[in-house]
């Protein structure tokens, strides 16, 4: 465990000074998201508000546990950049220290405990989510106390067919926390809840059930009182609208069947969504891993059957993540598979792997092996990937996100302004921030829930606001928009890895503020970092 910790925090901190080498000294995280949970949670402790603008609610999140968390801390400690960054620091700790325990519970000896954590260190990979400052890591803590929990808790209850079962109460609790903290969690309640279901345990699924929705139902039922939506904006719009029509099912069916679960189709992208890519390819492949370790080790399974309920719960979360959810966005959202499935099948290796080579006969048993890193293949591409790409990523936001932020908060702070990613900009001001997205704004995501977000519907909406400054991509908006305001200059920022778009534009919108944003413009550029081309229309 030592060992482990010591090899992440390695990571962390060669990938962290590498980037703060080339941000001044500024601390700043990979992705634009983490900078609205922070608005979120800034605004919570301060104002009482849940929403990107201080005075005016917003379901912006899709992990209110984490959002909550936050608060608290900014509550106790004041509002702190790194303090996320600070959070999954412990929570990293944490999870090595319960993954290991539980790997010595399993009778796993010291050197494959060191291999397990290490292929989970890179795997996830961990120091990549810890350096997101999101709430990825708790997923991965949550989800892994979750399945491991029920699967152990089965086979003890199955064992014993004429106790009355008990209700897991501390399974429950496991199963509210891994869906508080991201909604992705329902996947893996919903297939325990199944396998109850299989054994004739009506009660106790309901149960299962119904203490873990009980939060996200109460925050939905809070949202719908404050004018938004049942789910949060971020989940909804990001799902795919479901078609009224039998021929508009076969479409989305055939879409979901080839589209997310056989190829990795990076054509006809629609701007703003996330280009699919290794991510996505290597959550595929767990639909054939999972399988094939359960087939390789059925022998010893049926010994152990929790190995086998694991296993159960991860094909089927692999599956709805695919069909229903996303993956990628800096290696993220798929994590907690990733995490979990390393662990079992780390298990399954280490324990019985040498019995199976004997029974197979080592011809077979090299096959077999060679077979399984060939699928695996993508998972180690996938690492490499994230690893390389994190430090750049983190400049990339830098002279961005967090330059849109620095730039608005010193010259509009008090301002309502308009932007398509809100984290920095949301977090270092205070006015009333317009989300063109509709993550941030349920004026707009019901536009686009229902079919009227037009340029005629953001211009009159801009206007409506009175918002005179606009921060957007061009490519994400119709030319028919942007002519209606006045472009008064761009930055364009050099190898991009994780914005939306490497250049950023700001708008006009109505009188004659535009020569002052022109100026304001001129005056901060002395401020911009190297490798940010300024260009005035």
């Amino acid at each position: 465990m030592i060992l482990a910790l010591g090899v992440t925090g390695l990571c962390v901190a060669v990938i962290e000074f590498s980037a703060l080498g080339r941000t001044n000294g500024t601390f700043s995280y990979p992705l634009d998201d983490t900078f609205i949970h922070m608005a979120l949670a800034r605004n919570l402790s301060i104002y009482g508000t849940w929403g990107v603008s201080p005075h005016e609610f917003a379901s912006a999140s899709s992990s209110v546990l984490y959002t909550l968390l936050l608060a608290g801390l900014f509550k106790l400690f004041s509002v702190r950049v790194v303090l996320p960054f600070i959070l999954n620091c412990v929570v990293a700790v944490i999870l090595l220290i319960v993954v290991q325990r539980w790997l010595r519970k399993e009778g796993i000896r010291a050197g494959g405990q060191l291999g397990i954590l290490l292929v989970i260190v890179f795997a996830a990979p961990l120091p990549i989510l810890v350096i997101c400052g999101m709430e990825h890591t708790l997923q991965c803590l949550f989800s892994f106390l979750f399945i491991f929990g029920f699967s152990d808790w089965l086979e003890v209850s199955l064992a014993e067919p004429q106790q009355k079962w008990k209700f897991p109460w501390p399974v429950a609790i496991y199963g509210l926390l891994v869906t508080f903290i991201r909604y992705e969690g329902l996947f893996l309640v919903a297939i325990a809840c199944l396998i109850l279901l299989w054994h004739r345990k009506l009660g106790m699924a309901v149960k299962l059930g119904f203490v873990s929705v009980l939060p996200l139902a109460i925050f939905g039922i809070i949202s719908v009182v404050k004018g938004s939506y049942f789910l949060p904006n971020s989940v909804l719009l990001k799902a795919d609208p479901a078609p009224a029509s039998l021929g508009g099912m076969l479409q989305s069916l055939g879409n979901i069947l080839i589209e997310r679960l056989t190829i990795v189709d990076t054509d006809n992208v629609p701007a703003g969504a996330h280009r699919p890519g290794i991510s996505l390819l290597a959550t595929q492949r767990l639909l054939i891993v999972i399988p094939l370790l359960y087939l390789v080790f059925l022998k010893y399974i049926r010994q152990r059957p929790a190995y086998g309920y694991s296993l159960g719960i991860l094909l089927g979360g692999a599956l709805l993540q695919l069909c229903l959810a996303s993956t990628g966005w800096l290696y993220r959202y798929e994590a907690y598979l990733i995490f979990c499935t390393v662990v079992i099948g780390g298990v399954l290796i280490w324990k019985y792997g040498r019995q199976v080579m004997r029974e197979w006969g080592p011809r077979i048993g090299w096959v077999l092996g060679v077979a399984i890193f060939a699928l695996s293949f993508p998972l180690v591409l996938r690492s490499v990937a994230a690893f390389s790409k994190t430090g750049t990523a983190c400049v990339n936001i830098y002279q961005q996100q967090y330059q849109m932020g620095q730039f608005l908060h010193r010259y509009y702070n008090q301002d309502a302004v308009a932007a398509n990613d809100i984290g920095a900009v949301s977090f270092f001001t205070d006015g009333t921030k317009l989300d063109l997205w509709g993550l941030g704004n349920i004026q707009v995501a019901r536009s686009k829930k229902k079919g009227y977000w037009t340029p005629d519907f953001l211009d009159s909406l801009c206007r409506a606001e009175r918002v005179h400054t606009v921060v957007l991509y061009d490519r994400w908006f119709s030319d028919s928009l942007l002519r209606r305001w006045t472009k008064v200059a761009s930055w364009q920022i050099r190898n991009n890895v994780i914005c939306g778009e490497d250049s950023v534009s700001f708008y006009n919108i109505g009188g004659d503020k535009g020569v002052v944003l022109r100026q304001n413009l001129k005056a901060f550029e002395e401020r911009l970092p190297a490798g940010v081309t300024v260009r005035y229309y």
